[in-house]
């Protein structure tokens, strides 16, 4: 990593952490279709993974950071987050990050699919689709080095 210093921008930081914060309930929703109990599982799961263990990663080294985010600026950068910030956030740590990525939209997605052949359902169709929306754009942040405008 490069000397300069990561500045989140509050934009970054509050609108990022917001928007992770409405995927894992997302992913919670989708999941309770299928079955409730799985719903609360994966929200436990996907809220220690993020808040817990990603947000520790990114808080691991203050002194990389102009301003103290407590690693919720780093969560913003690893998941909606451009060049630099997304280099020097926690997204550095692809494999885990890749992990995060299965549990807050591929297991979801899968759930919600099965559970729409079950069934059809517009919020389920709402869901899925927001889930996709939230899936593309973070991984546009990672292929196209920059967020779509």
């Amino acid at each position: 990593m490069s000397e300069a210093k990561l500045e989140f921008s509050r934009r970054l930081l509050i609108g990022g952490n917001l928007l992770v914060l409405a995927w894992v309930l997302l992913a919670f929703f989708a999941a309770w279709f299928y079955n409730e109990w799985a719903g609360l599982l994966l929200l436990l799961f996907n809220a220690l993974m993020v808040y817990g263990v990603l947000r520790r990663l990114g808080c691991s080294s203050c002194y990389a950071c102009k301003t103290c985010t407590s690693g919720f600026g780093r969560i913003a950068g690893a998941f909606f987050g451009v060049g630099a910030l997304k280099a020097g956030s926690v997204g550095n740590r692809k494999g885990l990050l890749a992990f995060i990525y299965v549990p807050l939209f591929a297991l979801p997605a899968g759930l919600l699919g099965a559970s729409l052949m079950q069934e059809f359902s517009l919020a389920k169709v709402f869901l899925l689709t927001c889930l996709c929306a939230f899936f593309t754009y973070s991984l546009a942040t990672w292929l196209g080095g920059r967020a779509p405008k």
